[in-house]
């Protein structure tokens, strides 16, 4: 019987992982907010790493645009965009838990296209940069948090509920999950913060998440993350819908570590074994 040893969350922002080389106060603050997710997941010793993220119109096209994606590959290339420092790279993946995932989701009336010889872009390049020094081969699994109409969220925890399932089917694995994306994030449209490639458009609203998400209250945050919601918090906040589905891919773990500061719209958090 497959396990879900470890359940991690943490931004994706491109900059990251160059600022985090940095002999400054802000790359010393990120470094030790992505090492303290590490240590959580390296505790765990899994065997294999799931990302669920959404693409940002790098891996798939607005006329090619799948609601549920997952890799059945054995490898992808990226970044497919601009991540400063971060040189091209040949990630491993894990095809057979890939198909397996595959398979587990269809059966359950989900249709996800199988993904074969695809690249990846910063979505999924940052969370490995920092939470894969061990070099697990990979399944990125895609939501659609970009383009409405996007998934319901809950049906995203249905999803969650699914592949948690799918993985228990895996016979002796060790399996870490990675959540990647923010709640609240403004990118590409009126409400960038001035001579910023970003903004926040509701602070509160990451807040109440991360809040929920350290509560365990699954329920209350699936209950108010609405369509409407997502876009008053930015054009890229339904990444959101990936942390409800691992959330609920945690639910036999406990909250390790749950880091938000007030006025982000993002969160760095783990959960492990009780």
């Amino acid at each position: 019987m497959g396990e879900i040893v470890a359940v991690a969350g943490v931004p994706h922002t491109p900059g990251f992982p160059a600022l985090a080389r940095t002999a400054t106060a802000a790359g010393a603050d990120v470094a030790q907010r992505y090492a303290a997710v590490d240590e959580v997941v390296e505790r765990a010793d899994a065997d294999v790493l799931v990302v669920l993220t959404c693409d940002h119109i790098n891996t798939f096209t607005p006329d090619m645009w799948p609601t549920f994606a997952i890799a059945t590959g054995d490898g992808a290339l990226g970044p497919n965009d601009d991540v400063p420092g971060v040189p091209p790279t040949a990630y491993a993946l894990d095809a057979g838990v890939g198909a397996t995932l595959h398979r587990g989701l269809v059966g359950q009336d989900f249709d996800p296209v199988a993904l074969r010889g695809h690249s990846v872009d910063h979505s999924v390049v940052v969370p490995l940069h920092f939470l894969n020094t061990r070099g697990l081969p990979v399944v990125p699994v895609y939501l659609n948090g970009m383009v409405a109409p996007r998934p319901s969220a809950e049906r995203c925890r249905r999803l969650g509920r699914v592949l948690r399932g799918a993985l228990e089917d895996l016979p002796g694995r060790r399996i870490a999950v990675v959540a990647s994306g923010s709640f609240s994030l403004e990118v590409g449209g009126p409400r960038m913060l001035p001579d910023q490639l970003y903004g926040v458009p509701r602070p509160g609203w990451a807040r109440t998440v991360a809040d929920w998400l350290h509560r365990g209250d699954l329920d209350g945050l699936v209950a108010q993350t609405t369509e409407r919601r997502i876009e008053e918090a930015g054009t890229v906040a339904g990444e959101v819908l990936p942390w409800i589905a691992a959330a609920e891919m945690a639910a036999d773990l406990s909250v390790a570590h749950m880091d938000h500061r007030d006025g982000e719209g993002h969160a760095f958090a783990a959960w492990g074994p009780a």
